[in-house]
C-alpha cells in the first residue's frame, strides 16, 4: 500500500516550489495560469494537478530558468576543521597516496571514518577523528 502522508508531503513541497518559482520568475497570474495550461493542457492551476502533472510543471519551470535554491545547511559556511582535513586530504594528493582530491572524495573518506559523508554536519569530535587520521596517514608518507 502507498504510503499517503510521503505522497502528501511531496505534493506539499511540489506546490511550494510551484509557488516560489512563480515569484522568483516574475509571473503574472495569468502568464502563470498560461503556463500551467502549456505544461499540461486542459488544467490552469497547480492545486488541480497530479504528482506526475506537478513534475511536468517543475520540468517547464526549470526549462525557464528557474533553479530551487540549495538547502540552508548548504549555505552554511565550512568550519575551520573542515578546512584543515581538506589541507591535509590535498597533502597527501600531492604525496601520490590520494587519487582523487575532490571534495567528493574528501567527503567518502569522512563517510568511512564517521559515518557522515557531508562535511558540514560533522562534530567537532567527528572531524577531529578524520583531522587525526589524516595526519597520521601523512606521518606514515613522509
Amino acid at each position: 500500500m502507498p504510503d499517503v502522508s510521503s505522497d502528501r508531503e511531496y505534493r506539499r513541497r511540489a506546490l511550494a516550489k510551484i509557488h516560489i518559482a512563480k515569484k522568483e520568475l516574475g509571473l503574472s497570474d495569468e502568464e502563470y495560469r498560461d503556463l500551467v495550461s502549456s505544461a499540461v493542457p486542459g488544467k490552469q492551476s497547480a492545486a488541480d494537478l497530479t504528482d506526475g502533472e506537478l513534475r511536468l510543471l517543475l520540468d517547464r519551470l526549470a526549462e525557464l530558468g528557474w533553479r530551487p535554491r540549495l538547502p540552508r545547511v548548504a549555505e552554511r559556511p565550512l568550519p575551520p576543521m573542515v578546512w584543515k582535513a581538506r589541507e591535509l586530504w590535498l597533502q597527501l594528493h600531492r604525496a601520490g597516496k590520494v587519487h582523487n582530491p575532490s571534495w567528493a572524495a574528501l567527503g567518502r573518506f569522512t563517510k568511512r571514518m564517521t559515518g557522515v559523508g557531508d562535511l558540514r554536519r560533522l562534530s567537532v569530535k567527528q572531524a577531529t577523528v578524520v583531522i587525526e587520521a589524516l595526519k597520521q596517514w601523512l606521518e606514515r608518507v613522509e
